[in-house]
């Protein structure tokens, strides 16, 4: 038995595997048993309308490759690709599709303006600044501004000088990760009230 297969791309004859029946060969009587191996016809409707609803990002491809990777995030298997748009494999759907939908070149996103201001968040941060002068507000009737003046303006410059070095410390921590710049807030808050009040303290008298 013998199976001749071509051997030049191209042609029919690559879908037709040829089987010979051995016997006592006989003139006039060439048995031979042909098998034609299944083929794949594309469905153009099937890969058009691929084709329109991934035009956006086939579009702007450089390579069939590109497009392949496109098919297989969108969860392409190779029975659909196969059965749904009648091509052999993955990179030939890739190339049909490539060649059918035009190239396009998007211009890029604008980038944001750095200079531009963000003003609720520069309003937030202004008020966040401005809490430590709420406590002295709600404990305005303790103090007697004649006695305690040098101590509030110690305790708030501490308090000050205290908070800038503490958030500088914290952003710095930020690149170990969010928890580590929060347990660094946390711990150094206190200190930081600790640190003011025994500063001003020795400055109210005693009163």
């Amino acid at each position: 038995m013998s199976g001749p297969m071509a051997l030049e791309p191209g042609g029919a004859e690559q879908d037709t595997l040829a089987l010979r029946l051995a016997g006592t060969p006989a003139r006039g009587d060439d048995r031979t048993l042909a098998l034609r191996l299944p083929g794949f016809a594309a469905d153009p409707e099937a890969v058009s309308r691929l084709a329109a609803d991934l035009a956006d990002r086939i579009g702007p491809a450089v390579h069939p490759y590109e497009v392949a990777a496109l098919l297989e995030a969108e969860g392409l298997t190779a029975e659909q690709i196969t059965q749904r748009y009648g091509h052999p494999n993955l990179f030939s759907l890739a190339t049909a599709l490539y060649e059918q939908v035009p190239r396009t070149f998007p211009e890029p996103a604008p980038a944001a303006d750095p200079w531009r201001p963000d003003t609720v968040r520069c309003l937030l941060r202004g008020l966040l600044f401005a809490l430590p002068g709420l406590a002295y507000l709600l404990t305005a009737p303790l103090w007697h501004p004649g006695r305690h003046a040098a101590a509030l303006i110690v305790a708030g410059l501490v308090s000050w000088a205290w908070g800038q070095a503490l958030g500088h410390r914290a952003h710095l921590r930020m690149a170990a990760g969010r928890r580590e710049a929060a347990r660094t807030l946390l711990t150094g808050a206190p200190l930081g009230a600790a640190l003011a009040t025994g500063a001003a303290a020795p400055l109210t008298g005693g009163g």
